[in-house]
């Protein structure tokens, strides 16, 4: 029996092609009433921000087969201790992502009403420099968008048409299989590429190009929280659990420095994607990309539903 069928066992022992970056720019310049500056643009082509309505909410679900501490992973004390997590050896990803989808699938769904704004407030940090933080509200009936720079005014803007658009996500994500197989196979053959943070595109490993799609676009809806169905993301999880060169890194931080699991895809000098969820509850805190010595990250420092712009959970 392998460490996957372990975990699943221990269930009933617990109570197009759209140019993203140039829409998101697009955007922020229409909402704001100017072009973006370029003095506030990342200055290396390899980390392109992509601005994806980041909502950390996969949830705390009572009753999960793994207990998580902040400081590490904590394994059922029946398993076979060869399991374990060691100094030398570090959870596996199959473990600690089934972990991960087991309690995404017990979380209650969100009901969202359509005249309801969906919130987040992410932090970017760059090689050259940190931008400032924003907070951003989409309506999910898609009709508006609200943006506010740290230390500004808020700007109500006309909805995205593009993918930003909650209404279309919605859509897209009903369409989504929940078979992680079939859901990996999926996102390795869309026609576009959606990621908070590129990893290495366009130069990355012969072989891997799609391997880095798949794990990208996890990536973006993850952001999206409440948004997505439990058993959505719980497919999400195990599809990551699937993709090659994907580990975990214990005691991994965000871009801001907070603690927590690292799902890392590891593509050696090319460059290193991380997710860093929660290591309470495996809530999506953030991502960032390691190249050399320069790393670039987005973290998201605040997210939830609320009835207007302006308005925090």
């Amino acid at each position: 029996m392998n460490e996957i069928d372990i975990v699943r066992n221990l269930r009933d022992e617990v109570p197009h092609r759209p140019d993203v970056h140039a829409e998101e720019r697009r955007l922020l310049a229409e909402i704001r009433g100017g072009s973006p500056s370029p003095g506030r643009r990342p200055a290396r082509p390899a980390f392109r921000p992509r601005w994806g309505l980041a909502l950390a909410g996969v949830g705390l679900a009572a009753g999960a087969v793994v207990a998580v501490q902040a400081g590490g992973i904590e394994e059922p004390r029946d398993r076979p201790a060869v399991a374990g997590p060691s100094a030398d050896r570090p959870p596996s990803a199959a473990v600690v992502l089934e972990n991960a989808a087991l309690v995404a699938a017990r979380a209650e769904a969100a009901d969202i009403r359509p005249d309801q704004w969906v919130y987040r407030k992410e932090s970017q940090h760059f090689p050259h420099g940190d931008l400032p933080t924003f907070e951003m509200w989409a309506r999910m009936d898609g009709q508006r968008t609200a943006v506010r720079e740290e230390g500004g005014e808020l700007k109500i803007g006309k909805g995205e048409k593009g993918p930003m658009n909650p209404a279309t996500t919605q859509r897209d994500v009903d369409a989504l299989p929940t078979d992680p197989d079939a859901l990996l196979a999926h996102f390795r053959g869309m026609d576009r590429d959606m990621t908070p943070l590129s990893i290495c595109q366009p130069n990355c490993p012969a072989g891997t190009e799609t391997d880095v799609k798949a794990f990208g676009t996890i990536g973006w809806y993850l952001k999206f929280g409440p948004m997505i169905p439990p058993e959505k993301t719980a497919a999400m999880y195990r599809a990551l659990a699937k993709i090659p060169n994907v580990r975990i890194e214990e005691n991994a931080t965000d871009g801001d420095g907070r603690p927590g699991i690292g799902v890392v895809l590891d593509l050696g000098p090319a460059g290193k994607g991380y997710y860093i969820l929660d290591a309470r509850d495996y809530r999506y805190l953030g991502t960032k990309v390691v190249t050399g010595d320069d790393t670039a990250a987005m973290s998201v420092l605040g997210s939830g539903v609320v009835d207007e712009p302006g308005q925090t959970p």
